[in-house]
């Protein structure tokens, strides 16, 4: 007889339909990995204790409770050999199942299952689990599309397809039904917003009389709003087409199954006094929402600052170290364009969200809510994102340069980013390595007044650079640098124009070095600022 092999049974379903049964989806597992285990006696192998079930627990992610206490089991080296009925009963994710074989293998365990032959201690063992496990994941992206295909259909007919009830409506299965007492409120701030014609003004008055934001309890069982209604909150329900009896999807809208509470005329004089005023009709657009939750590589926070220059005023995130005057202890970035900073985060996260996460609310609201950190650093992005927040295919999707780390209920994920530093701030240009367009105007001033000085040579008045140079009351090297601006390659010069130009190229940089006569030569001289 072998040596004696402690056998864990483990046993999963994704949902919990008939698990109230006297023999359920549970059973049937446990049974048949109890039976192999006994087929396996003359080799050693005897039941280590009773089995380890997660019932209603999706195979998507390894935070189940009955599987966190068998990884710790494993890890305490208790188990040799983890039975189950099929492999995807223990993961469907191929980065989880990576992850479970290096526990495996750091307690010299191993796993089997009853239904496939598997041996993990061989080479070809793992390769065809490997196999099987990319189709198990396939399956569970095509249900993930198919479910949003759903919701976007369902979406289309106009239903109401959950998450956050908004105020002055309560769901009804797949449509809202009218809180008249909430309804007045609604419409108490539509009226209120049409007669000041601000948020801004609007937002301390309604606090004043006493208008709150919705009450309501998860399905968990947590209690939200009640609250004074914020700035980005007004935002949202003026400018949602909820109240105007639409239900929106993904930028398009249509008509909904619900009650308007809001009339035409009131919802287009409300549009338009946005666009008269010239605000900004979403909180998406609104700046300063990373407050509290951005920090610098130092782990120092980064607070919201602005200064005035003339009639503009510049924002921005400044670690804390920076603001006290002690510079040298801030992380590699002490200071960045807020504006910029708010967009590249937006942009990085959202195409990760579920979109049945916070479904009914703005984007940047969509964002806020997902988001526990962020961290910059001159070249890095870190975010920290609640996992039930995030599409695991989107995740997979992510370019070979970006990196994620599940960390109990939350998945960090670090990106590189390309950072520009103008003047008097560095402004971030682009998440994952794609350049925001970031038209610089000192360069496109240059290479303008080029093309006038060539066409003024040209027609002989002024008949020299030194003349030239003397009438525009410029330095002659200057001129004489700035001049073969004006034979830059077409491609190249709308590059500029449209801001494409490599993130290091300022016009300083360019004229640092005589510009090559030939286009080929310098569109390479303009692939070595990338």
């Amino acid at each position: 007889m072998s040596g004696r092999r402690r056998c864990a049974i483990y046993t999963r379903t994704s949902t919990e339909e008939g698990l109230g049964q006297d023999f359920n989806s549970l059973d049937a597992q446990s049974e048949a990995c109890g039976a192999y285990i006994k087929s396996q006696v003359g080799e050693g192998w005897t039941l280590f204790g009773k089995p380890y079930e997660d019932g209603g627990y999706s195979g998507g992610s390894i935070e189940r409770p009955a599987f966190q206490r068998l990884l710790a089991d494993i890890e305490a080296r208790r188990i040799d050999v983890v039975v189950v009925y099929k492999v995807d009963r223990l993961t469907r994710s191929l980065g989880d199942f990576a992850k479970i074989m290096e526990v495996l293998d750091k307690a010299g365990a191993s796993f089997v299952s009853v239904t496939q032959a598997f041996n993990t201690t061989t080479s070809m063992g793992r390769l065809t689990l490997n196999v099987l496990l990319s189709f198990a994941q396939f399956e569970r992206e095509v249900t993930g599309e198919r479910i949003r295909d759903k919701f976007a259909a369902s979406k289309a007919k106009g239903m109401w397809m959950g998450g956050k009830p908004p105020l002055g409506y309560e769901p009804n299965g797949r449509t809202l039904t009218i809180n008249e007492t909430e309804a007045e409120h609604v419409r108490l701030i539509f009226g209120r917003f049409i007669a000041l014609r601000s948020v801004i003004t609007l937002e301390p008055e309604l606090e004043r009389l006493g208008v709150m934001a919705k009450q309501w309890t998860s399905a968990a069982g947590m209690a939200y709003g009640g609250h004074p209604i914020t700035r980005g909150g007004l935002y949202t329900i003026l400018t949602n087409p909820l109240y105007r009896g639409m239900i929106r999807h993904k930028g398009k809208v249509y008509p909904g199954q619900h009650e308007a509470i809001i009339g035409a005329t009131t919802w287009d004089e409300a549009q338009a006094i946005f666009a008269d005023n010239g605000e900004r009709a979403s909180p998406t657009t609104t700046i300063g929402f990373l407050k509290s939750k951005l920090f610098d590589d130092a782990g120092h926070a980064m607070a919201p600052t602005s200064a005035r220059k003339g009639s503009r005023r510049f924002r921005y995130y400044v670690s804390a170290p920076a603001l006290r005057g002690r510079s040298k202890e801030a992380g590699s970035l002490r200071r960045v364009a807020m504006r910029a900073m708010d967009e590249a985060v937006i942009a990085a996260t959202s195409p990760l969200l579920t979109s049945d996460w916070k479904a009914n609310e703005a984007e940047q609201d969509r964002v806020v809510d997902a988001l526990q950190r962020v961290e910059v650093g001159a070249r890095h992005l870190t975010l920290e994102l609640k996992a039930d927040a995030l599409d695991e295919a989107s995740l997979f999707a992510l370019p070979s340069s970006t990196t994620t780390e599940r960390l109990d209920q939350m998945i960090r994920i670090r990106a590189s980013i390309s950072m520009a530093r103008p003047r008097n701030a560095t402004t971030m240009i682009g998440v994952h390595g794609a350049a925001k367009p970031r038209v610089d105007d000192a360069l496109v001033r240059a290479i303008t007044r080029a093309k006038a000085w060539v066409a003024k040579l040209d027609a002989g008045q002024p008949r020299s650079i030194r003349e030239l140079a003397r009438t525009e009351k410029h330095c002659i090297l200057h001129t004489a640098k700035l001049l073969p601006l004006a034979y830059l390659a077409p491609d190249l010069v709308e590059m500029i124009l449209d801001g494409r130009q490599p993130p290091r190229l300022t016009l300083s940089a360019l004229i640092a070095q005589p510009i090559p006569e030939t286009w080929a030569a310098q569109r390479a001289r303009f692939a070595q600022f990338n």
